[in-house]
């Protein structure tokens, strides 16, 4: 992704956010996004309270967002964009719609949740707020654990070497606590309190209901939801789906670290 910004301070805020997610360059024959940011020739006020934007698909392919005070739009294949606006927040809407558009065309998924790894080996997390995910990535933390991202969590399949089946793959996003950096996803599942800490199976389906709440849809139309519906229904089917029961101490990571060391391949 290369952001073109006119506005100098807006460019320096950006760079600071995005500082530990640069890459040096575009990988050789790897497609480069554009996103440019445009001011508006008439400011409109910020809005006291932010909502989602209204995505829709013009007739022509292209996606057009309008927030309170931004619009933008994006070419048909996702890779420019056009944002109309003031400030970071534009910028940061835009950005990850375009990432879970990205995403949805590799058959993944952007969500919600937590992530932590070991050993190359990850954990996906989602649930209501209150559920634990950031104090889970702090427990994780600090126990010198490697958090992929406690905000928005990247998730997509790749063919193995042999074609014979798919490995998922999870990467923090620089939002929040985010890292540069990706493991091989071994389970998703989700969270809840208690004065102990254990790993336990969880039905899919419990497991995909919440999952469907925290993942972040490209585009509000049939064709949107349905890729939405059938990355979920894959990574359900391909990952283990699980329950993390923990207390606020150090035995949470603990209990990850053991299940994580216990998944072999």
């Amino acid at each position: 992704m290369a952001l073109e910004v006119a506005d100098a301070d807006l460019r320096d805020s950006l760079r600071r956010m995005f500082s530990r997610f640069v890459a040096p360059a575009a990988p050789e024959g790897g497609a480069v996004a554009r996103l440019q940011v445009i001011a508006p020739e008439v400011p409109r006020p910020a809005p006291t309270t932010r909502e989602l934007p209204l995505v829709r698909r013009a007739p022509d392919g292209t996606l057009r967002l309008e927030g309170e005070d931004y619009s933008a739009t994006l070419s048909p294949d996702g890779l420019r964009a056009t944002v109309v606006g003031q400030g970071r927040f534009p910028v940061e809407t835009v950005l990850k719609v375009m990432l879970a558009g990205a995403l949805a065309r590799r058959g993944g998924l952007l969500v919600h949740g937590v992530a932590v790894a070991h050993l190359g080996r990850a954990a996906l997390f989602v649930g209501h707020s209150g559920a634990g995910k950031s104090t889970l990535g702090a427990l994780w933390a600090g126990a010198g654990g490697e958090v992929l991202s406690d905000e928005l969590v990247a998730v997509w399949p790749e063919a193995t070497a042999d074609g014979a089946r798919a490995v998922w793959r999870a990467a923090g996003t620089p939002w929040n606590v985010g890292l540069p950096g990706e493991a091989v996803l071994k389970a998703v599942g989700t969270l809840a309190w208690d004065m102990g800490s254990r790993w336990e199976p969880q039905a899919a389906g419990e497991v995909g209901r919440m999952l469907m709440l925290n993942a972040l849809l490209p585009e509000a139309t049939a064709a949107g939801r349905g890729g939405l519906l059938a990355a979920a229904g894959r990574l359900l089917s391909e990952v283990s789906t699980v329950r993390l029961v923990f207390a606020r101490d150090a035995s949470a990571a603990k209990v990850v670290r053991g299940a994580l060391e216990s998944m072999h391949g």
